[in-house]
């Protein structure tokens, strides 16, 4: 009866793994006749390495450190600057009348862009103009909730509900080169360059392949977002996205990396906790109740 009932369940069992296998060797072939972002992400997950970055722990002493009220951080009295870089916006964390976005038209065009981006943008398009010869044009920047709103109705399977956008907040950009747009842009060398260097200018790739289960989209190479430095290395180098590099960050812990201090903090009656001597202090809510503190150490 055993051997009866071993080969019933093999013989059952034999139709489902030749599913599998169909199923893989299609996906296979799909992917390499007609997915070549799809075969760029892979050949990068499986060889191209990153050397990764650790976060140092920091100890300070309160004689160390400064309370600074949240209501005095845009004041010229305080030597900080506040931004909304690593603001985290998808279906769970949305916008809200709290974020303030600073928007400026870049260079002379009709496109928005958050303030604080300008300068690393304008070097990240030399760069990639320098290095590939090939120039990179912006296709869609800022957008205004009734865009957004429109956009998600006309086309619900690309476009997100309206105030889970990051095209709202100015700090994400989608680019193109000539006659290569969308999941195309990888197939340029302007593309490639992007996707392993524009971490240098504080941007990254903010829906990465394969990582769909944690930003709810998917892989969209020409898609780049802004997090400043050093932020974005250390998101490139993990091979994180934006959602595990904020959750990665233990409240009211200091970090040293590079020459920066990092810390996510919740204010408590009102202040942050700072430490004294650093230089270039940006905060930024991260949208999820907290702050986080960047800092270059002296």
């Amino acid at each position: 009866m055993k051997t009866q009932e071993k080969t019933s369940r093999f013989r059952l069992r034999k139709p489902i793994i030749f599913l599998i296998i169909t199923a893989f060797i299609g996906l296979t072939l799909y992917t390499i006749n007609f997915r070549n972002d799809w075969m760029f992400g892979l050949m990068d997950t499986l060889f191209h390495e990153r050397e990764g970055v650790l976060l140092e722990v920091l100890e300070y002493h309160s004689q160390d450190i400064e309370s600074i009220p949240l209501d005095e951080l845009s004041s010229l009295s305080t030597n900080v600057k506040t931004t909304n870089s690593l603001s985290l916006i998808n279906r769970k964390h949305r916008i809200d009348d709290d974020l303030d976005f600073n928007l400026v038209n870049f260079r002379d065009t009709s496109l928005l862009v958050d303030e604080n981006i300008i300068d690393d943008l304008e070097n990240l398009l030399h760069d990639v103009k320098q290095n590939t010869d090939e120039k990179v044009y912006i296709a869609s920047t800022y957008r205004s909730a009734e865009d957004q709103e429109r956009i998600h109705k006309e086309n619900p399977r690309i476009a997100v509900p309206v105030n889970t956008s990051e095209h709202q907040t100015g700090l994400a950009l989608d680019l193109y080169v000539s006659k290569k747009a969308q999941r195309e842009f990888i197939d340029t060398d302007a593309g490639k360059w992007i996707h392993h260097n524009s971490w240098k200018h504080g941007f990254i790739i903010r829906y990465p392949f394969l990582k769909r289960y944690i930003t709810g989209i998917g892989y969209e190479p020409w898609h780049i977002r802004y997090v400043g430095k050093p932020h974005a290395e250390i998101i490139y180098k993990n091979r994180w996205t934006l959602e595990e590099y904020i959750y990665s960050l233990e409240e009211d812990v200091y970090y040293a990396v590079n020459g920066y201090v990092i810390s996510r903090q919740c204010p408590r009656n009102g202040e942050l906790d700072i430490p004294k001597g650093l230089e270039d202090i940006e905060i930024s809510p991260d949208n999820t109740g907290f702050y986080i503190i960047t800092g270059k150490m002296e």
